[in-house]
């Protein structure tokens, strides 16, 4: 008997799928059928998901004081470098996607006079060694922003404009101020905001009311709202506030905390108590009844200072906090994986010379005895199991790679 070819009707499945970039890799096979043979099912292979992966990665307060200027000085040329601040670090800063950090000093300009505290003005290379270890975006809005004044301020932005690094809180107009921005990173979206309690009582000028983003609730709950429109995976807010060198936020912290994050905030990263507090992992219910992980650290410490105290709480004692994200097509994305590194601020003088830089915990034994003092190994893995117990408390702890994982539960 004469045989019959059968064509599948799968014309219009091919074309769709062979135009759509996402779906290249799928494959539709055809099959001749005798007409007396029973009838074969149609094998099609369905393509695979594409998976999107990104990796944060965020410390606390980037400070400037008096003995960091001096470190970073060099007399024969009166010029500074701070590269060796964070030569130790920078690898695990590099490692990440987006890499962030609170810049808690301003760029004034010479002519102002370099200074640390109480109003820091640091040298513009500053910026070119944060840029150098990996900083892709830094918030500037704390209570710091003011310190070099008004034209302090401004001038801090057009320096960081001039190396391409990213910065929120602070703003030359009020149309940068209001102009919510989405931002890519591997094919998630993000939006990051930034909000301080204050400037030290340095007032911003009455006619430049958009230069600091200051907490108001109303106005973040705005800002939010603008933000959901652009239709983002994340939300991120940046927050400068609480008391400094309390171990734990306060009820006006958590007040503000479950405000915005029934506002609609997904990540909300602390800062300026100088010390670390605690990490959350909370379950939200949205409005529309959909259930989803939001994520708080009250407090991520001081990342590089000059301060200094015992180990309760520490002030030289900070974190590289990491989170993973996925997104898998055009789904939503969603918090992965939560992990720290504990890291400390080694204030030494070696051979005459003053040696301030981060260690981090990615360093083997043998090279912390190359950079470090005996006195000095103690201290790091006393301050590093000071901040292992403070952020996982009774949890397992589990290491990779130098950073401790924090369940999402």
């Amino acid at each position: 008997m004469k045989k019959l070819l059968l064509v599948l009707n799968v014309l219009f499945i091919f074309l769709f799928i062979s135009c759509s970039p996402e779906r290249q890799d799928a494959r539709i096979e055809t099959w001749v059928i005798d007409e007396q043979e029973e009838p074969k099912e149609q094998i099609v292979e369905v393509a695979k998901p594409r998976v999107y992966t990104a990796r944060m990665r965020v410390v606390g307060d980037i400070m400037m004081h008096k003995w960091q200027l001096w470190e970073g000085h060099d007399p024969s040329s009166n010029s500074y470098n701070f590269d060796r601040q964070f030569e130790l670090i920078q690898s695990e800063l590099q490692a990440a996607d987006i890499t962030i950090g609170n810049l808690e000093t301003t760029f004034g300009g010479e002519e102002r006079g370099y200074s640390g505290y109480p109003r820091f003005n640091t040298p513009d290379s500053l910026a070119s060694t944060l840029k150098a270890a990996g900083f892709d975006l830094l918030t500037t809005a704390n209570n710091h922003s003011m310190d070099s004044n008004a034209p302090g301020a401004l001038r801090t932005l057009e320096v960081l404009d001039e190396l391409g690094i990213e910065h929120i809180g602070t703003y030359k107009s009020e149309e940068e101020s209001e102009n919510i921005q989405l931002r890519m990173v591997n094919g998630i979206s993000f939006v990051f905001l930034s909000y301080t309690y204050g400037t030290n009582g340095i007032p911003v000028p009455k006619d430049l009311p958009y230069l600091v983003n200051l907490i108001n609730i109303e106005k973040m709950k705005e800002d939010i709202k603008k933000a959901e429109e652009l239709s983002p995976d994340f939300i991120v807010v940046n927050l400068h506030f609480g008391e400094e060198y309390q171990r734990y936020p306060n009820e006006k912290q958590k007040e503000l905390v479950d405000e915005l994050f029934n506002a609609g905030a997904d990540i909300i990263l602390g800062g300026h108590p100088h010390v670390i507090q605690p990490m959350e992992v909370r379950k939200i219910i949205r409005g529309d009844g959909t259930e989803e992980t939001g994520f708080v650290i009250y407090s991520l410490g001081n990342f590089i200072s000059s301060q200094r105290t015992p180990l309760d709480p520490p002030r030289d004692a900070g974190i590289i906090l990491n989170l993973d994200f996925e997104k898998i097509d055009n789904e939503k994305a969603v918090l992965k994986g939560i992990s720290f590194m504990p890291t400390w601020v080694q204030f030494s003088n070696i051979n005459g010379k003053r040696v301030i830089r981060v260690i981090g915990n990615n360093l083997s034994d043998e090279e912390l005895k190359t950079y470090l003092s005996e006195k000095e190994v103690n201290r790091l893995q006393t301050t590093k199991q000071n901040t292992i117990k403070h952020l996982l408390g009774d949890r397992e702890v589990k290491e990779e790679n130098g950073f401790y994982i924090y369940k999402i539960e």
